[in-house]
């Protein structure tokens, strides 16, 4: 189970915060160079003390990562823009196809702090290449060698959290949780530990 750092908790259940995602390609050139972009206004340094990364602004925008009606989880596609020919460029010289791409969620006040994250993992599966925009579809690594497992979903409402586990932190008297954020912020104080995205849209959006 993926481990979640208190404060990237706190701050991904304030309704005002937007999230800074940031994007890697790894060894895009078999030389073990690394690629480093965000759809942010402005470039990131992240973490921004101890060993900073800096992330390039770019015109790169991701699809929410869901799972599909049989708990498989559903491709992601990525858009990347192609009028200054940056990425054409890679696509004709090299084979991105089964190259690591990690989506990593931040947030603007939490940057120096380096555990204040969350990762999403990904390969490229195929990508198609516009005048405008390179589209790519990315897989988990086990969808591409068609091993199905469960993965965490994005839901504003529903907290995804075992009841009274270590992520979910209760410890007060009640005995059952129908794991709403009415529940858990009503009922049982305990919204902090909150295991839903409540910043997040409630229509399924690009993020840009």
């Amino acid at each position: 189970m993926r481990s979640l750092d208190s404060d990237f908790i706190s701050e991904k259940n304030k309704a005002e915060n937007r999230p800074i995602f940031l994007y890697t390609l790894f060894d895009y050139d078999g030389a073990d160079t690394n690629l480093y972009m965000t759809s942010h206004d402005a470039d990131v340094t992240y973490p921004s003390t101890g060993s900073p990364q800096v992330y390039t602004r770019f015109p790169i925008k991701h699809e929410h990562v869901t799972e599909n009606s049989d708990g498989q989880i559903d491709t992601v596609k990525i858009r990347v823009g192609n009028v200054n020919r940056v990425f054409q460029s890679y696509l004709e010289t090299y084979d991105l196809r089964g190259k690591k791409v990690e989506i990593t969620m931040v947030f603007a006040d939490k940057l120096s702090d380096a555990s204040a994250k969350m990762i999403e993992t990904f390969y490229i599966d195929s990508y198609t290449a516009g005048e405008e925009a390179i589209e790519f579809t990315l897989s988990s690594q086990f969808d591409i060698q068609d091993v199905q497992i469960p993965q965490r979903k994005y839901l504003r409402h529903v907290c995804q959290w075992k009841f009274k586990s270590t992520e979910c932190g209760y410890s007060g008297g009640e005995t059952t949780c129908n794991k709403t954020k009415f529940d858990c912020r009503t009922v049982k104080n305990n919204f902090l530990r909150f295991g839903g995205f409540p910043s997040i849209p409630q229509h399924k959006t690009i993020i840009r």
